[in-house]
Parts: C-alpha cells; sequence; structure tokens
C-alpha cells in the first residue's frame, strides 16, 4: 500500500512529498483569525494535526476575496475554493465562530496557545494620490464588484496590479454598457497573468471596446478629468470627461490585530 492511499484529500498534488498527515504530541489551542481561504485551510490542517482550534471570522459568510473574485467576469470558478475549503473545515474538529471581530479581550478570554493571522488586506489608496473630495467620483474595484456605489457612464479604471481585478472591473462595466478606459501601470493590461488567460481577457475586452492606455502612473483626480503621468516619457496624460474613477491599485495587508499583540504574546 502506497502513501496515497493512506491520504483522505489531495494536498496540493505532492502528497508523497508531504506525507501523512499525523496527530500531534503535544495539542495546543489554536485561534485562528479571519475566515478567507489562507485561515480556513490554517484551521482545517491545525485541527487535522490534533490541536483544539477555533476560527474566527469578523463578516457573516466565509470565503474572505474569494468571494469578491468569483464576481469578476468567467471567475465563478473561485467559487468551488470556498465550497471545497468549507467542506474541508466542516470534516475536521475545528470550529468556527462567525460575525466576531478579535480583539485583546477576546484573546485574554480564550487564552490561545498560538494565534494565527489570516486577517487579509483592504484596497490600496495610493499615498501619491491627488484628489478633493467634491472633484468627481472616486471608488474601488470592491464597491463596484459589490453593487455598493453608482458609477456613472464613463469609467476609468486605474490598473497598478495588473492582474485580474484591473481587467476584470473594466470587463465587467462594460458589459453594463460603460464606456471605459483601462489605464495600466504596465506594458499592457494584465502583465502578471499567464499568457493564454491575459489573450482570452484582452480579446474580450477588444470585442466590448474597453480603450487600453499603457504605461500609466495614476496622478490626480479632479470634477472632470483623470492625471496620469507616463511612465516611460515621464509626460502627462490627461483623460477627459471621466463621470467615474475605479481604482484597482493593489491592497494593504490588514495588520490592526498583529500591531494590537506587539509585546502581547511571545513569538515562535
Amino acid at each position: 500500500m502506497s502513501q496515497l492511499d493512506h491520504q483522505e484529500t489531495a494536498e496540493s498534488g505532492r502528497e508523497l512529498e508531504y506525507g501523512v498527515i499525523t496527530p500531534t504530541q503535544k495539542s495546543q489551542k489554536v485561534m485562528v483569525v479571519g475566515g478567507g481561504p489562507g485561515g480556513m485551510k490554517a484551521a482545517a490542517t491545525a485541527a487535522k494535526h490534533g490541536h483544539e482550534v477555533t476560527l474566527y471570522e469578523a463578516g457573516k459568510q466565509l470565503g474572505g476575496q474569494a468571494l469578491l473574485a468569483q464576481l469578476l467576469p468567467h471567475r465563478a470558478e473561485f467559487g468551488g475554493i470556498i465550497t471545497n475549503l468549507s467542506r474541508e473545515l466542516k470534516q475536521s474538529s475545528a470550529g468556527v465562530v462567525m460575525n466576531t471581530k478579535v480583539d485583546l479581550a477576546l484573546i485574554e478570554s480564550e487564552k490561545p496557545d498560538v494565534i494565527i493571522q489570516a486577517t487579509g488586506a483592504t484596497p490600496l489608496w495610493p499615498s501619491s494620490f491627488h484628489y478633493e473630495r467634491g472633484d468627481g467620483q472616486v471608488c474601488n474595484a470592491w464597491q463596484i464588484l459589490q453593487d455598493e456605489v453608482t458609477h456613472g457612464s464613463s469609467v476609468v479604471v486605474a490598473d497598478w496590479s495588473g492582474d485580474w481585478i484591473g481587467m476584470g472591473v473594466a470587463e465587467h462595466l462594460a458589459e453594463q454598457g460603460c464606456h471605459v478606459r483601462l489605464a495600466v501601470n504596465g506594458s499592457h493590461a494584465g502583465e502578471r497573468l499567464q499568457s493564454y488567460v491575459r489573450d482570452c481577457n484582452s480579446a474580450r475586452l477588444h470585442s466590448l471596446g474597453v480603450e487600453v492606455i499603457p504605461y500609466s502612473r495614476l496622478y490626480g483626480r479632479d470634477e472632470d478629468n483623470v492625471y496620469l503621468q507616463h511612465t516611460a516619457s515621464g509626460e502627462a496624460v490627461i483623460l477627459e470627461g471621466v463621470d467615474t474613477l475605479v481604482l484597482a491599485q493593489g491592497h494593504n495587508p490588514n495588520t490592526e490585530l498583529e500591531q494590537a499583540l506587539e509585546g502581547f504574546l511571545r513569538p515562535f
């Protein structure tokens, strides 16, 4: 009988390398903070090792940013991550507490031996971005995907990351009938994506009439215009007649809990 016969589930396609999960000789009380894919997997794995695990999620639904990813055009399969990890978590002995934000008071009450922080991130608002409130609508990609804002018909998506988000949000808005300009801080849209995925996305954007503006660093916004800087020449690029500017500028890690815990717990 091979090692694979002992495995209950696949583990990243490297079952022979990782071997079989064996119970720990010293069970610890583990608090996992954050119910995204990272937190869910950490909680299920720690429980399989025999630790006493409780996962805490501040919101009402597990999944983290995968909940947003599945809302992008042609990316519904991201929801499968949530389904699979939820099942794995349910099959483990880990407990799950929803609608609960972890703070020092809760930590002092529960007295965990180990805290695993998986608190995710929030959309980045670039410090170099010049904007005064009232100068025109500015929102982020998360707000668009969750229908939290009413956007105009002429939209600029400022994409710093060059990944799924900028291209996906541009396509999402174009499908709604918006005139969309995608300004990317790179030589082309989807610079960080696999070539075959990028090409498929680019084809759909072209068919929808999305204008892609490369080498574009976001600078500022006023009532009607978005100001960019060409990253190669340094020259100004002005996009006129903009109703809504959508920021897809990356993310900031949520370190609020980490900062609160400084000096409170000893590290490994």
